[in-house]
């Protein structure tokens, strides 16, 4: 049965380390997977936000050149001398459509019927046919306009810079003329922002008549994107950070789990370890007794005081299970006023009359009172834990200094000092550890199940005291108990 609980229990410490280890794949995956959804998440929402910053800084470039062709025809119109008569052909219209610009009025004709008066006067004129069938109305009489304006005019880049540069603000940063093989009639973005490169290439009709259009390069600032999307990134962020944690925390109790079960583990092995001896010699003894012939007292009273002393290693065994059952459950504390003065007297005697080893105990009591506030019986449990582990950890002669005294917070301490194996420095905090046995004790086959120190902190805990250990490998331990006085 022992065998079959022991395979039991090693099968299921396997399946926990390869569960633990397929989570810890999944975790890694699905968090790279996690990070990557998110970063290609958010760079398609700043390109798209800087897309719709381009399609914005494009109308307000269009505008610029419409505002500027505007103002200059206006200029022109009042300081020619010439006549200008251009007539173009489109595509929603079946007859041509005639604009005509004079020093004296402006008139639109439609298929030769003139609805309003032209006065061209003495004036120079002048006449232009095109054939623009390949586009519709909607633009003519900007486009005829503007044609007339750069025939009667030149252009002078220096002045455009300079106006399209107060109209877009610190955005615009240069622009050119180009003269392409076809006609532009609308505006087109040549090269769109993206995120590591914050400018854009904006075509805008020009003088589409002349193949002419203006390529200006702007700039798309990041900042107000970043402002705009700055609660979508925070909570991207947020959901990113909960969503790892959430894998960190799932991981952190799979471990814990797995310390879990390992201690449950050593229990077990230590249970049947501790309690296979004391029933081992039990039933040896009752053998010996069956096959007894001789009525010898000596023998039998050796025998009779080896049963005694087992039976009561098996019934401290369950007493401290029990205690730590009790401790975990929280079972209230009998708090009451005890004297403590006698209590720890009558405990130092009985270690004193300890018949396995020389053990030499001396006590030093400095309170000035002899009554404190606990709980009595888990109070004592506590100081004989200590003292036990000190007759168990220490060579053939222990040496013992029990010490009770006042703190200046109206505590009392109890400390307990040998000349033991002492416990290394990186053990010191893991021997409070529920059923933890160090690996550097030399012997052991000593009795144990690690639960004596774990006990002696949830008791402390339980006063709302604390606890401190000096210990040094090969010199000795000294652990006090700090508890808290209520009035």
């Amino acid at each position: 049965m022992v065998k079959s609980l022991y395979l039991c229990i090693e099968k299921r410490k396997n399946d926990m380390n390869r569960r633990i280890k397929q989570v810890w794949l999944l975790a890694i995956l699905s968090s790279f997977l996690l990070i990557g959804l998110q970063t290609y998440w958010l760079y398609n929402s700043v390109t798209y936000s800087m897309g719709e910053m381009g399609k914005k800084n494009a109308e307000k470039a269009e505008q610029a050149i419409v505002t500027y062709l505007t103002n200059i025809g206006a200029e022109v119109k009042e300081k020619s001398h010439i006549g200008y008569v251009v007539t173009a052909y489109f595509s929603d219209f079946k007859r041509p459509c005639t604009t005509i610009c004079s020093p004296l009025d402006t008139d639109t004709i439609i298929g030769g019927v003139v609805y309003s008066k032209p006065g061209f006067g003495n004036v120079m004129e002048k006449r232009d046919t095109f054939d623009l069938r390949e586009t519709d109305s909607n633009n003519s009489f900007d486009c005829l306009n503007t044609y007339i304006t750069y025939q009667l005019t030149r252009f002078d880049k220096a002045h455009f810079d300079r106006f399209i540069s107060r109209k877009l603000g610190n955005d615009f940063i240069g622009a050119e003329m180009k003269t392409g093989k076809h006609r532009l009639w609308q505006t087109r973005i040549v090269e769109p922002p993206t995120l590591f490169h914050h400018e854009m290439l904006v075509e805008v009709p020009f003088n589409p008549i002349q193949y002419q259009s203006m390529q200006m390069r702007m700039q798309v600032p990041m900042l107000p994107i970043l402002k705009g999307m700055m609660w979508q990134m925070i909570g991207s962020l947020l959901v990113t950070i909960m969503l790892l944690l959430s894998i960190a925390y799932l991981i952190k109790v799979m471990l814990l789990q797995k310390k879990v079960d390992k201690m449950r583990s050593d229990f077990v092995h230590t249970m049947i370890h501790e309690l296979k001896r004391p029933v081992q010699t039990l039933k040896m003894c009752v053998s010996v007794f069956s096959a007894q012939k001789t009525d010898e007292k000596d023998e039998n009273a050796l025998i009779m005081e080896t049963v005694r002393e087992e039976s009561d290693n098996l019934t401290a065994y369950l007493a401290k299970l029990r205690e730590v059952i009790r401790a975990e459950e929280h079972i209230p504390l009998q708090i009451t006023s005890f004297d403590i003065h006698a209590a720890l007297q009558n405990l130092v005697a009985v270690y004193r009359k300890n018949k396995q080893k020389e053990v030499n105990v001396s006590f030093d009591y400095q309170r000035t009172s002899d009554r404190m506030m606990g709980d009595r019986d888990q109070l004592l449990n506590v100081v004989s834990n200590l003292m036990e582990n000190s007759v168990k950890y220490s060579g053939d002669i222990v040496n013992i200094h029990v010490a009770c005294r006042d703190t200046e917070k109206e505590e009392v301490m109890i400390s307990v000092s040998d000349n033991g194996i002492g416990i290394s420095s990186d053990e010191q905090q893991r021997v409070w550890t529920k059923f933890y046995r160090s690996n550097a004790y030399p012997d052991m086959m000593q009795p144990g199940i690690g639960l004596g120190l774990s006990f002696v902190d949830m008791i402390v805990k339980a006063h709302g005291g604390r606890k401190m250990m000096q210990s040094e490998v090969g010199k000795g331990t000294r652990i006090s108990i700090v508890i808290p006085q209520h009035s």
